[in-house]
């Protein structure tokens, strides 16, 4: 562990010595830990934690981690694990267990003016991360450190499921995108109600939950979901849109229903998620359903099952896609759905009289794109995909950028100008 001693090196070569120590380790993945036993028994995997922990020494101080040299560290190491494994899912495994090993930076205090109370919560910070990221609950404490106001973990399903086979997460690097089919892999509800509940909370936290893969019945599996999570989570999400498992895209009128069953068990504010696909007919059926049901909140949108090649009116792609074999199947997520998402927001929020709650997601990477939402009338905001592109540097460079663009048009706090556009 004496090279964790050393003088400071440059940031991408240090974090390469880091995943060296820290690769192999596969926490939870009985594929992997199998893989691992194959190449060499104990002896490696003791080596890996042996690593990991004196890198955890090291780096367990606030201080250090919160250094501009740390956060330098930390987006190579974020490059290097999408430029250095080709397994997309494979790479965001490995920076997860960094984060969950206490090796995330820390960003300095949010702003007072980025404060903000949503559905009777209160945000330090309107920015958060996206359902997807942190499936299973293990990261939502270090990516509070790292600036996010709220963590939306999930989906969570009432039983344990696979989810479908891999590989299953494509990048598309020349438009900065993913296509993912990864069918709602998830450890079950009661196993990661019980790893929030072992947690420090350093953020908002909120669930994403939806039905098993093979279940018949969408509202006794929301139900079981969300009663195991009561206690666990600050709000609910009903995720009625998931395009990459059968079943998951909820017609529109059964909607109502999975809202309902989830407020039975639980006090905690309830979201809808809804599909950027929706056309005109079904998002005012989606806008009179949510003020019919005082809805605590929308997320706005999932990813989309659209292409170039078969894409609809109005038309989500702006301009082609750059990357070569995209696949047909799956969710795409990334910058070719941002404009989009805000004429959803926008539209919600007219639908809706700015009376429900937005939150606005879908191919948000810049502060640009985050205020441009809110101005649209998103209260929140969440990303994923640009974390795998521009490394976790990009949510402080959001956050912040919001309060420099909302005093540039006047507005004292960053809530004042969810909406502006409609005035």
């Amino acid at each position: 562990m004496t090279w964790l001693l050393q003088p400071a090196r440059q940031p991408a070569k240090m974090m390469r010595t880091v995943l060296r120590r820290v690769a192999r380790q596969r926490i939870g993945s009985t594929r992997h830990a199998s893989a691992a036993s194959q190449q060499g028994g104990s002896g490696p995997l003791k080596l890996a934690a042996a690593g990991a922990a004196g890198a955890i020494i090291y780096f367990n101080n606030e201080s250090i981690r919160g250094s501009s040299f740390y956060w330098s560290l930390a987006d190579a190491g974020a490059n290097l694990l999408r430029e250095g494994i080709s397994d997309a899912e494979d790479a965001h495994s490995y920076a997860l267990q960094l984060l969950n090993l206490g090796l995330g930076p820390v960003a300095p205090k949010a702003d007072a003016a980025l404060e903000t109370t949503v559905f009777g919560l209160t945000f330090a910070a309107p920015v958060g991360v996206a359902a997807g990221f942190d499936k299973r609950g293990l990261a939502h404490a270090p990516l509070g450190k790292m600036g996010f106001g709220f963590v939306e973990v999930g989906g969570v399903t009432p039983a344990p499921q696979p989810g479908n086979e891999r590989p299953r997460v494509f990048r598309l690097k020349e438009d900065k995108a993913v296509v993912n089919f990864v069918g709602l892999p998830s450890e079950g509800a009661e196993v990661v109600a019980a790893r929030l509940k072992a947690t420090e909370k350093t953020c908002v936290v909120g669930a994403n939950v939806t039905k098993n893969a093979v279940s018949t019945d969408a509202v006794a599996d929301h139900a079981r979901v969300v009663k195991a999570l009561d206690g666990c989570v600050d709000f609910v999400v009903v995720n009625a849109s998931c395009p990459n498992v059968k079943g998951g895209v909820v017609d529109v009128k059964a909607m109502a229903a999975l809202v309902e069953v989830a407020r039975q068990n639980t006090k905690v504010p309830v979201l809808l998620k809804v599909s950027p696909d929706l056309d005109e007919r079904q998002r005012r059926t989606v806008a009179r359903t949510a003020l019919n049901l005082r809805l605590d909140g929308l997320v706005v949108a999932n990813t989309t099952s659209r292409r170039p090649h078969r894409d609809s009116a109005p038309p989500l792609f702006k301009t082609p896609l750059l990357s070569p074999d995209i696949p047909d199947r799956g969710g795409l997520s990334g910058p070719p759905l941002v404009e989009n998402t805000r004429a959803i927001v926008h539209d919600f929020y007219r639908k809706t009289k700015g009376r429900v709650p937005i939150v606005g997601v879908g191919g948000v990477s810049s502060a640009d794109d985050a205020y441009a939402l809110i101005r649209a009338g998103a209260s929140l905001v969440q990303l994923y995909t640009a974390l795998v592109y521009h490394g976790p540097g990009l949510g402080c460079e959001i956050r912040d950028g919001l309060v420099e663009r909302a005093r540039r048009d006047g507005f004292e706090r960053v809530r004042d100008a969810v909406g502006a556009d409609h005035r």
